[in-house]
């Protein structure tokens, strides 16, 4: 009997050790194109499970603002210079649990996405990196090989940073403090930047569905607007917003995100594919609680943890 009992105990304290080193440093990189709800989902899932969040769109964003800053317009020629700006500069991502915001088919009774602010060398750029001149100028200072190097260094930095917090989790031998992990999405995370990542998500969805989701943000941003303006004025649109009459039609917009898709795919460095080992979710059809909670359960099976949303 305490022979027994002393392999049971070598076993119990096997599992403890291994549900240790499987949360340690654990890596979520979500990939899919442009308005599939890559950045909203890994929100709310680095909220739900505790973890810090990398925005790697807005690394990009922050370098086309250096440019535009230091009359950089022309990244061939300019490249150097850029990454030289890059390779000086600081960028901090800052995640707020407790601020949340509004968007239409993403907030639900129970689940919402929480707010971000992007500090530039300690400036917080959050708004100035969403203007149309660095909408114009970000998909060429992407595109370059050389600065997607630079950008590389930046968004490692930030997901070792992240995975440094220490946090509570529940296993199945118990409450466990260990480091925590980093979500990050964007389009060549699992592929390029993160290709040992515990677990890789690639999130798609049809052409028309993310046209629509993109329409309704668009609609949703001009109500808040006018709720916030007297009755008897017009509300300005905001520095990266279009105004009515500007707004394309959902079909318009799902040819631009075709396009989007394509330049993406073929683009010469770092292009937008699935990875092996991902697993692909088409959340055409699911609710924004299905996808965010069943990401979250995936995540807690790699890491020996007890599964939460088995009822959706």
């Amino acid at each position: 009997m305490q022979c027994l009992r002393a392999t049971l105990c070598r076993r119990a304290t096997r599992r403890f050790l291994a549900h240790k080193l499987l949360v340690r440093d654990f890596t979520i990189a979500i990939d899919g194109p442009a308005a599939s709800g890559k950045s909203s989902t890994a929100r709310a899932l680095a909220l739900e499970l505790g973890f810090g969040y990398i925005d790697s769109g807005s690394i990009y964003r922050c370098a086309t603002l250096l440019a535009l800053r230091h009359n950089i317009t022309d990244i061939g020629t300019g490249a150097t210079d850029l990454i030289e700006l890059i390779n000086k500069s600081s960028v901090d991502i800052k995640f707020q649990p407790s601020t949340t915001r509004s968007a239409p088919n993403l907030i639900t009774g129970r689940l919402s996405v929480p707010d971000v602010r992007i500090l530039l060398n300690d400036e917080d750029v959050s708004e100035e990196i969403r203007k149309p001149e660095v909408n114009r100028l970000v998909a060429k200072v992407a595109s370059d090989g050389g600065v997607r190097t630079a950008v590389l260094g930046i968004q490692r930095a930030l997901a070792k940073a992240a995975e440094t917090r220490s946090t509570d989790v529940v296993g199945k031998e118990g409450v466990v403090s260990v480091p925590g992990g980093v979500v990050m999405d964007g389009r060549d995370i699992g592929t390029t930047i993160f290709p040992n990542a515990e677990l890789k998500i690639y999130l798609d969805a049809s052409a028309m569905a993310r046209a629509i989701r993109r329409w309704d943000e668009m609609n949703s941003s001009l109500k808040q607007a006018r709720a916030k303006t007297p009755a008897d004025s017009d509300p300005a649109p905001a520095p990266n917003e279009r105004t009515p009459a500007e707004y394309p039609s959902v079909e318009d917009i799902a040819r631009e995100l075709e396009e989007r898709d394509y330049a993406d795919i073929n683009r010469q460095h770092s292009p937008l594919r699935i990875a092996k080992d991902a697993v692909v979710i088409d959340n055409t059809t699911m609710t924004f609680e299905q996808q965010v909670y069943s990401i979250a359960d995936l995540a807690r099976d790699r890491m020996g943890l007890e599964r939460k949303h088995d009822d959706l």
